[in-house]
């Protein structure tokens, strides 16, 4: 991939892992119904045309730069 979007990348999965954390953790305390815990779902699992679309632009950026 491009260079200059690798701190992107890394910083997009980083946010994706900690939200994958955060629905650990509402998990584990009692927490699996509540809004915060359906956002964070939804982002998470639920986006499936906003993933597709923002990996197509990274692929794309990848291939002009």
């Amino acid at each position: 991939r491009n260079k200059n979007m690798q701190n992107t990348i890394k910083l997009l999965q980083k946010q994706h892992d900690v939200l994958v954390d955060v629905i650990r953790y509402l998990d584990s305390h009692g927490h699996s119904d509540t809004p915060v815990r359906e956002a964070v779902d939804k982002i998470l699992n639920h986006s499936d045309k906003l993933h597709k679309g923002s990996e197509m632009e990274l692929t794309k950026i990848s291939y002009v730069g």
